[in-house]
């Protein structure tokens, strides 16, 4: 909100680029301008005006909105702001029932030793540079 006050301010002098086009207040109507192809606008009559891309040039003409225009327009906005808070209550509760949740502590597994048939005996016969070793 605070935003399109700023752009009101501004709008005569340089304009206010934004993504998506807003109701502007100028010359005692609200127009919708903001967009990529209307970040200046100019006056052509009581009820008109022309809008301005980036490059000052002309992009096409805008109709002062009505009064249900207007009003359809906040409605859509507060409904959205709506949806948005109750998106992030949502986001909230989840991340509060997921903290609250207690996984066990798992511990590690303890391993058995391996043991060869016979225990844990080693024979190794040695001949010349050559040793045969064997688990028993």
């Amino acid at each position: 909100m605070k935003r399109s006050w700023v752009c009101f301010g501004v709008l005569l002098l340089t304009g206010c680029a934004t993504s998506d086009p807003a109701p502007n207040f100028y010359n005692g109507a609200y127009y919708m301008a903001g967009d990529a192809n209307c970040v200046t606008l100019q006056g052509v009559s009581p009820t008109r005006i022309a809008c301005l891309n980036a490059k000052s040039q002309v992009s096409g003409y805008r109709d002062a909105m009505t009064d249900q225009q207007l009003m359809m327009y906040q409605q859509m906005q507060m409904q959205q702001q709506m949806i948005n808070q109750q998106a992030a209550a949502n986001i909230a509760a989840n991340n509060q029932a997921m903290a609250a949740m207690r996984y066990p502590q798992m511990s590690t597994p303890q391993a058995t030793p391996i043991t060869p048939p016979g225990g844990n005996q080693v024979r190794c016969i040695g001949t010349g540079i050559y040793t045969n070793c064997r688990a028993y």
